[in-house]
């Protein structure tokens, strides 16, 4: 869908509007996927949605209606729709009335390449992989997706915006009989996307792990690489909410302003990083603005609603979008080299919250997990349970790395990074 398009059906539905208040989301998406497994393609699937989200308020009384049929009166409808639920409605106690028109910073996040990219050039990605594990001898599976997609939001106070993107991103896992490796690549531009070298890297991870053995399940240093870093830490944006933490209900509360972690750690979202580039607007049109929240150790910002601020008279910051952990110029390889004893933790899985107030989650390793002794990695270690806070864990960053992209836990630049006394508490089978 184009923005003139996009335009033009939004404000046919505004002409249709009773209501004090009406808002609009429209957002198209164009999916496809090629699956591999056993070192061939198994699967291509490929699909397309579009929707609008129409908003109605009479006063604090909403009603929300979703559709993805807009011709002949079907927009007329759902705009009526919407009309008649929000006079039956329950008064919305937190509603704040739509954004006024806004100026937004031109995000480029569009390829080409990417949007038309055709099954046969997501095969050949997936069989320079193949190649590459049937050469090392090794088993493989994966997937290489690519997405492009459109927003467009109005309202009847005449704001519009509208933004398009794309994503490509393959990630392929490499298994011996006895150990797997894993790695991945990410970008919005296709050109960025190297297959190949993802592959060689979860290749190496499979072969360097040999037969894993078993380690002890106790607080260790670890270096965790990006997707590691990247899966960890969404969970601590997803805890920033401002509400949550001054009604007491968050492991930030009574913390603004206070040292969380480390001196070396900024974390911040900006939606015009050129390595991680996002939408610049919210679903409601509201322009998202850069926000550092833990800026060299210090929590300096919760993530604030439109409805929070005006109550609390806080600076809007809505959600994180995306994160932005500047890294530093150390390579992996010194990161390693400078530990006498640790893990290298190539990622986790099925992380999943123990306490809120602590912010205490528990997962695994997975996928290649490496003893490190002596400045060296001298083979894989069996996978390992932990009980850890990321905020405890960014207390004892002692390293950072360099950051790159990762996109499997939303859009993150991120960089490898080692911490102390990471809290591993029992072993696993496998």
């Amino acid at each position: 869908m184009t923005e003139t398009e996009a335009r033009n059906l939004l404000e046919r539905a505004l002409q249709h509007s009773q209501a004090d208040h009406l808002e609009l989301l429209l957002q198209s998406t164009d999916e496809a996927s090629t699956r591999f497994a056993n070192n061939q393609i198994t699967q291509n699937v490929a699909k397309s949605n579009t929707t609008l989200t129409v908003r109605s308020a009479f006063d604090n009384r909403v009603g929300v209606v979703k559709v993805n049929h807009f011709a002949g009166e079907r927009l007329a409808d759902a705009v009526r729709r919407s009309e008649e639920i929000a006079r039956v409605a329950a008064p919305d106690t937190e509603y704040v009335p739509p954004p006024d028109p806004a100026e937004y910073p031109l995000v480029e996040e569009w390829d080409d390449a990417v949007a038309h990219a055709e099954p046969a050039h997501r095969a050949s990605m997936v069989h320079s992989a193949i190649q590459e594990a049937e050469a090392a001898g090794v088993n493989s599976a994966g997937s290489c997706s690519t997405r492009a997609s459109f927003i467009a939001v109005a309202n009847s106070k005449g704001l519009f915006a509208a933004h398009r993107a794309t994503m490509a991103r393959f990630a392929v896992t490499a298994m011996t009989d006895h150990a797997s490796g894993w790695a991945s690549a990410a970008h919005w531009k296709l050109a960025r996307v190297d297959a190949p070298s993802a592959a060689d890297r979860a290749i190496a991870k499979a072969l360097l792990a040999g037969t894993p053995g078993p380690v002890e399940a106790e607080p260790s240093t670890v270096i965790l690489e990006p997707a590691a870093v990247a899966e960890i830490l969404a969970y601590l944006l997803w805890s920033l909410d401002a509400k949550a933490a001054d009604e007491g209900r968050s492991a930030f509360s009574g913390r603004l302003g206070q040292k969380v972690a480390a001196e070396s750690v900024t974390l911040a979202s900006d939606a015009t990083h050129p390595e991680c580039p996002t939408t610049p607007f919210f679903e409601d049109g509201s322009p998202v603005p850069p926000t550092q929240w833990i800026h060299k150790g210090v929590l300096t910002n919760l993530a604030t609603s439109r409805f929070w601020a005006q109550k609390t008279g806080r600076p809007f910051t809505g959600r994180p979008v995306n994160l932005i952990f500047p890294g530093e110029g150390t390579s992996l390889e010194e990161m390693i080299a400078s530990t006498k004893r640790g893990l290298l933790v190539t990622r986790f899985w099925y992380i999943r919250s123990v306490d809120p107030m602590r912010l205490l989650l528990t997962g695994m390793t997975r996928d290649g997990l490496f003893r490190i002794e002596n400045g060296e990695v001298v083979g894989g270690a069996r996978n390992l349970r932990f009980n850890e806070s990321p905020i405890a864990m960014l207390e004892r960053t002692v390293q950072i790395g360099a950051s790159t992209l990762q996109a499997d836990m939303g859009m993150a630049f991120v960089p490898p990074i080692k911490v102390e006394d990471f809290n591993f508490t029992s072993a696993t089978r496998f």
